[in-house]
């Protein structure tokens, strides 16, 4: 089996915002790398919110899509993130990208303390 990390939009913007040296390598790495299309919003929202030039902003992109396997939405996930969001106090995308990760048999990289206790969670502080 392949070795995979499902990384949260916090892992990515921190990765883009050069914030924490322990996703670098994790990115930087031959790791499968999983991310919720829902996280695709998330980065990109907050990176033109935060002013970045275009083209930074595409090569973010870019990066993304050329070192993620993009994991869509589907009832599954949904219908799972009610659940998760309702026990464990989660907003809408944060359940929604942890049932996408849970669904995919895989550990979620986050920075976001939302997620913190959470079964198959790496929070990096």
């Amino acid at each position: 089996m392949t070795d995979s990390r499902f990384l949260d939009s916090s892992a990515w913007l921190s990765y883009f915002y050069a914030k924490n040296n322990e996703i670098r390598p994790l990115v930087e790495s031959n790791t499968l790398l999983l991310t919720s299309s829902i996280s695709i919003f998330e980065i990109k929202s907050r990176l033109i919110k935060d002013k970045i030039e275009h083209i930074k902003l595409q090569k973010s992109m870019d990066l993304i899509k050329s070192r993620s396997l993009i994991i869509d939405i589907d009832f599954e996930i949904a219908d799972n993130a009610v659940e998760l969001s309702i026990k464990n106090k989660l907003h809408t995308a944060d359940a929604l990208i942890y049932s996408s990760a849970l669904k995919n048999n895989d550990i979620l990289i986050t920075l976001d303390n939302d997620f913190r206790g959470l079964n198959s969670v790496i929070i990096i502080d």
